[in-house]
């Protein structure tokens, strides 16, 4: 193997090879270019190391432990043991992690806002050049965080305390103990005992034994304010001027009516039987034979599940439909309608994947080994179990591949290759035919009038050309010129 490999490879300059170069020797590695992109491929091993430069973007492989791809200035993208670690680059943002070790991001759009992170440790900026950090669980201070303005914390969860415009809530031993005060709000929760806490406008609230005693007024802004009490897990109300909700042995037991919706609830027992009709509003439920949920233009429903089930989901603009089979194998449909694009994947767990996209490109592979659809796992994973993959682009180009190259077979509006490794080659194209046996133990080239044939490796083909009226003669009845 290696003898043919180095005597292919220097006698490489006689080949009769018309067509882009290209040297399979899979699945060790394939060598490949591209004329209409400029590009060079490689691929060793497989699908472990793999290498692609063109006019567009680039990409380097060394799977399941790298990837890289990029596109000159404009977006870069690293992913290392994923999905563990990432680094991302675009003209709106920076950011990469490598989980559980640091974090880092930064916003371009926002005043170059800053974000890091390593182990417990955390430091950052917003978008005003305000610093804030910290070492969990020690010491630290967070700005513009899980929806507060402030949050900061002392030997957590010893201490802490956070600030939303002018409301301000201190906690000690977080979560049995806090304090809520400025903004219009105020109160105290010492969980899970008791608890009154109110916002000016908008509740009140109390809780004694939490979950167990309940009172609460919602939407006090409104003119229709709810109330809600609460006997855990015995009675749970929930009323207005125009709803009622009220259920026993929650879950279990509930009624629903909405006067607004025209609309009704049972549930006897809940998951069990579940029945409700409205405005536009209807559900039926006996699980697990039969279930369905129409809902303002929304559709879910099931039949045996886990077997089946499916969800819905369309308006004027846009519509998706999702069907699901035994859990990991599933069919779902996009459309775009002001677009005129629709986009389609199935995937029949673990047997096969095939995406048709919205820009008319398709791609296939068998077997599908990881459930999820998510491109990371496709670059990074997918290759790896993959035994039969197909691609088509949106222009018609297509290319079939078995054992990671020892088949390939690349079609496009001009030209047609089939290869088995480096066994043999067939190639053609408008005007010329071409075989290969052995990488040029025996190859045939013919193009036009010419013809040229390479025996046992030779540097020396022999070669000659067809006279003109054989090749007329030849030639179909309709495709001859008038006759003088």
């Amino acid at each position: 193997m290696i003898l043919l490999l180095v005597w292919t490879w220097v006698s490489g300059c006689a080949t009769l090879n018309p067509g882009p170069r290209r040297e399979n020797f899979a699945p060790l590695f394939i060598y490949s270019e591209d004329e209409a992109r400029e590009g060079k491929a490689w691929d060793v091993l497989g699908p472990f190391f793999t290498s692609r430069r063109d006019t567009r973007d680039s990409h380097l492989a060394f799977r399941p432990f790298f990837y890289w791809q990029g596109e000159e200035e404009k977006y870069s993208r690293t992913e290392y043991l994923y999905p563990l670690g990432k680094y991302e680059r675009t003209e709106r943002e920076v950011k990469s992690y490598l989980m559980p070790l640091y974090s880092t991001s930064k916003d371009l759009t926002q005043g170059e806002k800053k974000e890091r992170g390593f182990l417990l440790a955390f430091w950052g900026e917003t978008e005003k050049g305000e610093s804030y950090g910290g070492f969990f669980p020690l010491y630290g201070r967070l700005k513009n965080r899980f929806r507060k303005d402030e949050i900061n914390f002392f030997l957590w969860p010893f201490y802490m305390d956070s600030r939303e415009g002018e409301m301000r809530a201190q906690s000690v031993f977080w979560p049995f103990l806090t304090f809520y005060e400025g903004g219009g709000r105020e109160g105290f929760k010492f969980w899970p005992l008791a608890a009154h806490v109110k916002q000016e406008n908008s509740f009140e609230k109390y809780y004694f034994l939490w979950p167990i005693f309940h009172h609460e007024k919602r939407y006090l802004y409104t003119d229709d304010p709810t109330e809600i009490n609460m006997v855990f897990p015995l009675y749970v109300s929930m009323t207005s001027s125009r709803r009622v909700q009220r259920s026993v042995l929650w879950p279990f037991f509930t009624y629903v009516h909405d006067e607004d919706d025209h609309y009704t609830q049972w549930d006897v027992p809940w998951p069990i039987l579940q029945f409700a009709q409205g405005d536009d509003k209807d559900i039926y439920r006996v699980f697990p034979i039969y279930g369905r949920k129409h809902w303002e233009g929304r559709q879910r429903g099931y039949f045996l599940w886990p077997v089946y089930w499916y969800i819905r989901e369309e308006d004027d603009q846009y519509k998706k439909s999702t069907e699901r089979f035994l859990l990991l194998s599933k069919d779902e449909t996009e459309v775009w309608k002001n677009k005129g694009l629709e986009e389609r994947r199935i995937r029949v767990w673990p047997f096969f994947y095939y995406r048709e996209d919205k820009e008319g490109g398709v791609y296939y592979y068998w077997p599908c080994l990881i459930p999820l659809d998510y491109e990371g796992f496709e670059r990074n994973w997918s290759p790896l179990f993959t035994l039969y993959e197909y691609r088509r682009t949106p222009g018609g180009d297509s290319e079939s591949k078995f054992l990671w190259g020892v088949y390939v077979h690349r079609q496009n509006a001009v030209r047609e290759l089939y290869e088995l490794s480096f066994f043999f080659t067939l190639y053609n194209a408008e005007d010329v035919f071409y075989f290969s046996f052995l990488k040029g133990l025996v190859e045939y080239r013919a193009r036009g009038r010419e013809r040229a044939l390479r025996l046992v490796y030779s540097p020396w083909p022999i070669e000659w050309a067809i006279p003109r009226s054989i090749l007329e003669a030849r030639r179909p009845l309709e495709e001859r010129g008038p006759t003088p």
